[in-house]
């Protein structure tokens, strides 16, 4: 069967943020999050004389984007591809290329369709998969697995509520601790089943599976998501030349939480301007065209002069 073809979510409005950059003649832009390419291909075309640094955490992506923006682009020499995550962005990678500095920077901070579709690692509820949830599976880090089976009730506890605001997240984890004294949980069959009995139906949400908050801290917790979030802003922030913007797509309340009071932080040391008072949310005609889209938020910052301090002017 075919895969659907992928459409990057605020297109038009991410390249709205990233045209503002003060360069005449940009010169290079990052990917952060390459996915599927769909950004970057726009970012190239937007910027036909600019480099872009992909970088994705996943090398199955990178490929897949490299293959896309190949098939659309038709060359690949103005693009860096770079397996990594991009919160380990640094001068020393940017020193690599003779690149003295950002024009602009987007992450994308949604996971990819393809890895709840494709990826066989257990991001989804539909087939039975291994318990993996893992981004960088080559790494090793521990998988979900190893988080449902080992960890502590309280540790579960804190994992389904902080990171899934999952309201049932104490009985949930004393049953997982009591069901695996008899069986380690192994697929995401596993877990769905033990969370559907958990939660009593008449409590179920109307719009999604019992088991999507679960999953999503699940998934949070095995990738580190919103430590690297933070630490990615911060570290592609100072990567930008004066005038260079960052944006930022967010998909659940933590993550905007973490670019809005992070963007903010970045303000208050007067060499940022946020160029979002709110976030900007999709069209109702996008959501139709891309229901992916429906819980994006799309924030951006620009790097600008220090502002000097009046009272020590003379």
């Amino acid at each position: 069967m075919s895969e659907s073809p992928h459409i990057p979510v605020l297109p038009g409005e991410v390249i709205d943020l990233l045209q503002k950059t003060d360069s005449s003649e940009p010169q290079w832009f990052l990917d952060g999050t390459a996915g599927e390419g769909g950004h970057s291909k726009l970012i190239l075309k937007t910027f036909p004389k600019a480099h872009l640094i992909l970088i994705d955490r996943d090398a199955i992506m990178l490929e897949r984007a490299k293959k896309e923006i190949l098939s659309v682009v038709g060359s690949l020499d103005r693009v860096h591809p770079f397996q990594m995550n991009f919160s380990e962005v640094d001068k020393e990678l940017l020193d690599s290329l003779e690149c003295p500095g950002l024009d602009g920077a987007l992450v994308d901070l949604g996971v990819s369709l393809f890895h709840f579709l494709h990826s066989g690692r257990g991001f989804t509820f539909k087939n039975d998969e291994p318990l993996d949830m893992r981004l960088e599976p080559q790494v090793g880090q521990k998988t979900a697995a190893d988080v449902v089976n080992y960890s502590t009730v309280l540790h579960l506890k804190k994992v389904f509520w902080e990171y899934g605001e999952e309201r049932w997240a104490l009985k949930i984890a004393n049953n997982i601790v009591q069901s695996r004294h008899k069986k380690k949980f192994e697929t995401n069959t596993d877990l769905v089943k033990l969370v559907e009995a958990s939660i009593p139906r008449k409590f179920w949400p109307k719009e999604s599976h019992p088991a999507t908050r679960i999953f999503q801290a699940l998934r949070i917790e095995v990738n580190e998501e919103l430590l690297h979030a933070e630490k990615g802003i911060r570290a592609l922030s100072e990567a930008l030349k004066i005038g260079g913007v960052l944006t930022c797509i967010s998909f659940h309340s933590l993550e905007d939480r973490i670019v809005k009071w992070t963007f903010r932080d970045l303000k208050s040391t007067d060499n940022f301007e946020i160029l979002t008072k709110k976030p900007i949310l999709p069209t109702d005609t996008e959501i139709r065209e891309n229901r992916a889209s429906r819980s994006a938020k799309l924030r951006g910052i620009q790097k600008i002069e220090p502002i000097l301090n009046k009272r020590w002017e003379k």
